[in-house]
């Protein structure tokens, strides 16, 4: 090989290395570019996560005034499955049943929440009401003991209201693992529980009294005033007052008042009576529990006002307590015969049909 070929072959190389070198200086360069990019997209994400988070921080900082937010701590199991069913106040059934399970998705050990409930006869119930479809909320409404008057919506214990809280006092049968166990229902089946709180009746009951002490009553004209015993001629405390002693109350609660209609309803009570056939079902139960729900409920008259006007002196069937229950209302005797009783197999079968069986059957 000759001087002049290894000088071609040595310009060869070089000029390979050479546009070699310019490949990977362009390479660098789009790399650097890339880079710069990344930064920049970076740079604006996080610009805009601080923005989203400022917003979150805001509106976390400045709430709704008008708006409350509460957790449901759990859940009410009952045989009542149907609003119009359930007894109004707490205080009609007194033997109708129920379990409160209290749910671990607020506390870790939910059982733990309800030691020393137990030593407490009753407890306050605040709860849902979860099946209220009210979406407008009026000022005044009928309650069912007015018959068709309305007054103030405060002023009654009417569900449809701004906040649809509900407010039960009902005696505690036993306090198992996260459950609560209670007589004294008037909530439908799965209603939502927002708080308890035991019973203590020096502060929560305006008029306590001993067994040989009677309530007095007088008109004023438009309420019923109840004299509270405990503060008329007592001598004032000396100290030596066992821890049995009723504690007096205070000046505030030394009259309780209330509207005439409450304890002067303008529709009476019905008298309920049982066709033969029912009668003889009820006598093949082991327990007379149902009698008395099935008349405490319907003697109140489980019909809305409404209903009531439109379809008096109907055939209704009602699901109460487990059993279908089918009966005739007479509104001209003020009495309703229940003709025939029949046990719901399934009730959790039970298709969930708002007012299916409170409906006249024609």
């Amino acid at each position: 090989m000759t001087s002049a070929d290894n000088t071609d072959t040595f310009d060869d190389d070089s000029a390979g290395i050479v546009d070699e070198l310019k490949q990977l200086s362009v390479a660098r360069a789009q790399i650097n570019s890339l880079r710069k990019q990344n930064e920049a997209l970076k740079k604006q994400l996080n610009d805009q996560n601080l923005i989203a988070s400022s917003s979150v921080n805001e509106t976390r900082s400045f709430p709704n005034p008008d708006k409350v937010e509460f957790s449901v701590i759990g859940t009410i199991k009952t045989k009542f499955k149907e609003r119009r069913c359930v007894p109004r106040q707490p205080g009609l059934c007194p033997l109708a049943q129920a379990r409160l399970t209290i749910s671990n998705s607020v506390f870790t050990n939910p059982n733990h929440a309800l030691e020393g409930l137990s030593d407490f006869s009753h407890m306050w119930i605040l709860f849902h009401f979860h099946k209220n479809e009210t979406t407008h909320v009026h000022a005044k409404v009928a309650p069912p003991r007015l018959n068709g008057l309305r007054t103030g919506v405060l002023g009654t214990r009417s569900p449809h209201r701004p906040s649809p809280i509900g407010l039960s006092l009902v005696q505690i049968d036993k306090v198992e693992g996260n459950s609560v166990y209670f007589s004294g229902v008037d909530m439908i089946d799965g209603t939502p529980v927002l708080d308890i709180k035991p019973y203590i009746p020096h502060y929560d009951a305006p008029v306590m009294l001993k067994t040989d002490q009677h309530i007095s009553l007088f008109d004023n004209g438009s309420h019923q005033i109840l004299l509270d015993p405990l503060t008329t001629d007592r001598e004032a405390p000396d100290g030596e007052e066992t821890a049995s002693y009723d504690m007096p109350l205070s000046p505030l609660h030394t009259r309780v008042r209330v509207p005439l209609w409450i304890t002067e309803p303008l529709t009476q009570q019905l008298t309920v009576e049982f066709s033969s056939r029912a009668r003889d079902f009820l006598d093949s139960l082991e327990t007379n529990d149902i009698e008395t729900t099935i008349v405490s409920i319907l003697k109140e008259d489980p019909r809305s006002v409404y209903v009531r006007e439109r379809y008096s002196n109907q055939f209704y069937t009602f699901l109460i307590g487990g059993y279908h229950v089918s009966c005739k209302f007479d509104d001209t005797k003020h009495t309703i015969s229940v003709y025939r009783i029949s046990l719901v197999d399934n009730l959790d079968n039970i298709p969930d049909q708002e007012g299916a069986h409170c409906l006249p059957v024609t």
